[in-house]
């Protein structure tokens, strides 16, 4: 009864009748407060408002139409018979739920003072990981606790809309629930899913849209997670919230370029892997949302750069799925589904072929012995988004440049080896959002053990960690990255510096970065650049001009470092890392203290500086050459690049071509 109920709505409100469109949309309209309709009706808008009601006309009346459609389903279902690493994400998924029914519900809970964040990806986690359980299996102990819930969200006062990334998650969580679970939500539940969707969700994006809210224009994750949560609970209440759903998609289709702006040209997303993990799922969930439910994705697929970013997500995942993680960001990684969704939007096998791969490392347990297991919230969507990689021989690239607003460099000896040595290496803009002063810093790897690494984020709430106060944390500026610091000064927070030359081949890659606005007024010119050896060895190589004082060069590491004046031994696990100072004549190695300067920043235990100290010549130039290796590999005891990198290009960003 409920389904045929549903198409009536869709009928009567979005059928071709142009009479019984234009009455509801006068019911509607006659409805509202003059001040929204100032907003509604305003000329400027009223195309964009009209065509978004037209685009509802193509909504699909059956549910579920928000990303797993039953065809999706019944298509997931044929190749599971065979797939096994598909039988074990649907077991894993299963698994888990049942662990969820024994486990607590989600509450009204802001522990800080500002985010409920954590309470609405749980919901996210709990709602998808149970709806999908029951679709596979039919137990309705499943559904029933993701009803359950969904109930409870509804009851909170508010979804706390003053961070709205928590009221956008939110959305999201009841939103596919609701979708997924049409066919068995009784009608009181489902209207009061509805209700809590438009009243806690829905009206209050439409207050920021209106008042163009500063994520409405922002160009980063933010605005893609916000845009997409509000456009996810659109869609799924569309038929019977018309006038409402159609408003949404006009704010959501103008904003949206906006948070995309940051991908051209190669796909680098600015505030680092992490959040490109956040930010680029919600755009790649929009995406298929909107096509799921619409056959339309509004043009979105096409903005430029998202079509290689798919790329970014491979090379800034080292050969341990450790990310490159610069910004405010941990190294720890979890798979993404929005490489499902870029691998099919742009028939690309090499990402499928990828992500299979990473799947296949996690998930190694047979049938029998899975066991529950905290994943990411939307790992029911390896599910939902599968399918099996063609065959393609293409190969990709060992080492990569991605330009953009943080140029982005990394380098490996092999794809498919753990032990294998990566390399990532940065310029980038210091004014970049959840950016820190790291122009030239870098992480490295080697032997299946991380060397070189960045200490991530601090404590969001720290006083003034997004405002005036954020360059005197300690984790945050260049005194603790693995980077210069010229006469214990910070970096400039203004420097936009670029990747000025990028070489590879089948030996050796090479990147130079001029980092010289990074030192203004501490120095008059300054370069660093990173090669890769034989594919075995890594040299960094810093060559500075017009040096006021001091310079001192630094690595942090979790490792044990001996000293042994130019030359270092880090050990780690049973592995040995060689260090050894080529240049200048006479300097030596120390170790520095990695603690903070407050007791309220994070510690740093378990980590240490390698540093080397050194002065300007008589002719105010520095010149520091280091050279890192495995122990018992082939050395590499001489400066290798081939000329000084002054000689290299000046200026601009080099070109992506070996």
């Amino acid at each position: 009864m409920k389904r045929k109920a549903a198409r009536k709505n869709v009928a009567r409100k979005f059928g071709r009748s142009r009479t019984s469109r234009t009455m509801s949309r006068r019911y509607v309209i006659s409805l509202l407060s003059p001040l929204v309709l100032s907003v509604l009706l305003a000329p400027a808008q009223s195309a964009d408002r009209d065509d978004s009601i037209a685009l509802l006309k193509s909504l699909k009346a059956e549910h579920p139409r928000l990303l797993f459609t039953k065809e999706m389903e019944r298509s997931v279902r044929d190749a599971a018979e065979s797939d096994q690493l598909l039988q074990r994400l649907v077991k894993q998924n299963t698994v888990n739920a049942e662990a969820m029914l024994s486990s607590s519900p989600i509450r009204y809970e802001i522990p800080d003072g500002k985010r409920l964040l954590a309470q609405s990806r749980k919901c996210i986690e709990r709602v998808t990981t149970l709806a999908m359980a029951y679709r596979w299996t039919d137990d309705k102990r499943f559904a029933e606790a993701a009803v359950g819930e969904m109930l409870i969200a509804t009851r909170f006062k508010d979804w706390n809309p003053s961070h709205f990334l928590d009221t956008a998650e939110m959305t999201t969580a009841l939103a596919i629930g609701y979708d997924w679970l049409y066919d068995v939500i009784s009608s009181d539940d489902g209207k009061s899913i509805r209700e809590a969707i438009v009243r806690l969700g829905l009206n209050e994006g439409i207050k920021i849209y209106t008042n163009s809210g500063w994520w409405t224009t922002g160009n980063n994750n933010w605005n893609e997670v916000c845009n997409s949560g509000m456009l996810m609970g659109a869609l799924a209440i569309a038929e019977d919230e018309a006038e409402l759903a159609a408003r949404i998609i006009h704010f959501a289709r103008k904003s949206i370029p906006r948070g995309l702006s940051v991908y051209p040209p190669d796909g680098a997303y600015p505030e680092g892997p992490t959040y490109w993990q956040y930010g680029t799922t919600y755009t790649c969930l929009t995406i298929k949302a909107l096509s799921t439910a619409l056959d339309n994705d509004l043009g979105i697929s096409r903005s430029p750069g998202l079509e290689v970013t798919g790329d970014y997500r491979m090379h800034t995942l080292g050969p341990n799925n450790l990310y490159f993680n610069y910004a405010d960001a941990g190294s720890n990684s979890r798979p993404a589904a929005a490489m499902w969704v870029l691998a099919q939007k742009y028939d690309n096998t090499s990402y499928s072929r990828w992500h299979v791969g990473r799947l296949q490392s996690i998930f190694t347990a047979s049938l029998d012995d899975i066991k529950a297991r905290r994943l990411d919230r939307f790992f029911p969507l390896e599910i939902a988004f599968y399918q099996r990689p063609k065959d393609d021989d293409a190969q990709t690239p060992l080492d990569a440049l991605f330009r953009g607003r943080q140029d982005v460099v990394t380098m490996r000896s092999d794809w498919n080896d753990k032990s294998a040595v990566y390399v990532g290496f940065k310029a980038g803009d210091n004014q970049t959002n959840h950016g820190h002063l790291d122009i030239g810093s870098f992480v490295l790897d080697a032997g299946g053990v991380r060397w070189a690494t960045d200490l991530g984020s601090d404590n969001y709430n720290l006083r003034g960690y997004f405002g005036r106060q954020r360059w005197s944390y300690y984790r945050l500026n260049n005194r603790s990255h693995n980077t210069l610091v010229v006469d214990d000064k910070l970096q400039n927070s203004k420097a936009v510096c670029r990747i000025v030359a990028f070489s590879s081949n089948e030996d050796r890659a090479t990147a130079i970065v001029d980092m010289t606005d990074a030192y203004a007024g501490q120095v008059e010119s300054a370069r660093r650049g990173i090669e890769l050896v034989n594919r075995r060895a890594i040299h960094v190589r810093d060559e500075l001009s017009g040096v006021l004082g001091e310079v001192r060069w630094g690595m942090v590491t979790p490792a044990t470092i001996t000293l042994r004046g130019a030359k270092a031994i880090l050990k780690q696990r049973d592995k040995t890392l060689v260090v050894e100072l080529l240049s200048p004549p006479g300097a030596e190695f120390e170790v520095v203290s990695t603690d903070p300067p407050t007791t309220t920043e994070r510690s740093n235990r378990g980590t240490r500086m390698l540093a080397v100290r050194t002065h300007a010549d008589r002719n105010d130039r520095v010149a520091i050459s280091v050279v890192m290796q495995l122990e018992g590999d082939p050395s590499v005891t001489t400066d290798t690049f081939s000329q000084s990198l002054a000689s290299w290009p000046r200026g601009g960003t080099a070109d992506k071509s070996p």
